[in-house]
């Protein structure tokens, strides 16, 4: 029977907390309405003795589930928080404030923790966020040259040079993405979003409007393209 199957269960439901991974459980949930707050309100982290706290949570929790990835989903669902997306996010905010070895660190510890590489942020990003924009830029274009044919890693370059202002280039990326991509796939979702964004910043209203008509408003992100 479906409720006998040992390894079925360990697909659809998280395993018991650990004990010693509940102490993290409160400072994962506070940082993470931190966040949220911080989100609603369109700012970015700039506290650095809240990042340093935030770094410090990070460290101990990739460390705390080295060689147990599954409390992860454990963890997400006592605390109530995405905790994916808050390391995810945690790389980011480290990155925009020029902590880029620490960024590079936390994303290589995550890459190990999930069973999904397409969750940990794409390397040139976090290189874009920290004002290496020219290496960013090199790093993504070689990936680009290298497999033409893959719209994920096409996807994320369109993404870095979008960050690095580089719209006209970006827009051109995109709108391949999205001639060459299935319509529910994520490549596709971000070309959408990201060309509207291009389309406003650029004063063509009226053409990202048609664009939204045309394929619909992409679902929101927790964070940005990984990879």
């Amino acid at each position: 029977m479906k409720g006998d199957n040992p390894a079925l269960l360990d697909r659809t439901t998280p395993p018991s907390l650990d004990e010693d991974l509940r102490t993290s459980s409160k400072e994962l949930r506070e940082s993470w309405e931190s966040l949220m707050a911080r989100r609603a309100a369109g700012l970015v982290q700039t506290d650095k003795e809240e990042l340093a706290l935030d770094l410090d949570v990070a460290q101990r929790l990739c460390a705390a589930l080295a060689g147990r990835p599954q409390q992860m989903w454990s963890l997400a669902k006592e605390s109530e928080v995405d905790v994916s997306a808050w390391l995810i996010e945690t790389m980011m905010d480290l990155s925009h404030n020029g902590h880029l070895d620490d960024a590079l660190a936390l994303r290589k510890d995550l890459g190990v923790l999930l069973e999904s590489i397409d969750r940990v942020v794409y390397r040139p990003l976090l290189l874009a966020q920290a004002g290496q924009q020219e290496e960013a830029i090199t790093q993504a274009k070689a990936d680009l040259a290298r497999t033409p044919f893959d719209l994920t890693i096409a996807d994320q370059v369109a993404t870095v040079l979008f960050t690095c202002a580089q719209l006209s280039e970006a827009e051109r990326l995109s709108r391949q993405v999205l001639t060459r991509s299935s319509i529910n796939s994520h490549p596709h979702q971000g070309a959408v979003q990201r060309l509207v964004e291009i389309l406003h910043q650029t004063g063509r209203h009226k053409e990202a409007r048609q664009l939204l008509t045309q394929y619909g408003s992409p679902p929101a992100q927790n964070g940005p393209p990984r990879s």
